[in-house]
């Protein structure tokens, strides 16, 4: 860019310093805007991840009450970890195996991210308490997060 100063009859251009300086400041605040965009979609994704988490958790917690009341025997009796299966629940709980590793909507999966789900029950004197844990991996790989939930059955 040539600025004519008036009166004088000299012309002057920018000197590689002005430039050097222009394209820092513009480097510095587009550096600045992408982290801050690749930050909140990373925030955006994991609440997205822990809604899911929690919608699947709160599935597995609805399935327990349901079958507290069809064949409370039955679910009492299972010891150790174990999850109950969306596709025939009325078979009651299975041991911890691919069938407690969920997708988003509760469906079997092996594709990250996946929701590793694990019930267990402690017995006391006026009823039952499921204490449900729900770990997954988040899709960056990075973090491994867990949601915990525990649900009161009394007879």
């Amino acid at each position: 860019m040539r600025i004519k100063m008036p009166g004088l009859g000299q012309e002057r251009g920018d000197t590689i310093v002005e430039v050097l300086i222009a394209i820092a400041v513009i480097g510095t605040v587009l550096g600045g805007a992408y982290v801050t965009s690749n930050r909140s979609l990373a925030a955006t994704r994991a609440a997205q991840e822990r809604g899911n988490a929690l919608k699947v958790a709160e599935s597995q917690m609805e399935q327990i009450k349901s079958l507290a009341k069809t064949a409370p025997a039955t679910l009492f009796a299972v010891s150790g970890a174990f999850c109950v299966a969306s596709v025939n629940p009325v078979s009651l709980p299975v041991a911890t195996n691919a069938a407690c590793k969920v997708d988003g909507n509760g469906t079997p999966t092996t594709v990250d991210p996946q929701y590793s789900i694990s019930i267990t029950r402690v017995p006391f004197a006026t009823g039952q308490t499921f204490t449900l844990t729900n770990q997954w991996t988040d899709a960056g790989g990075d973090i491994t997060d867990n949601l915990r939930m525990i649900y009161r059955v009394y007879d």
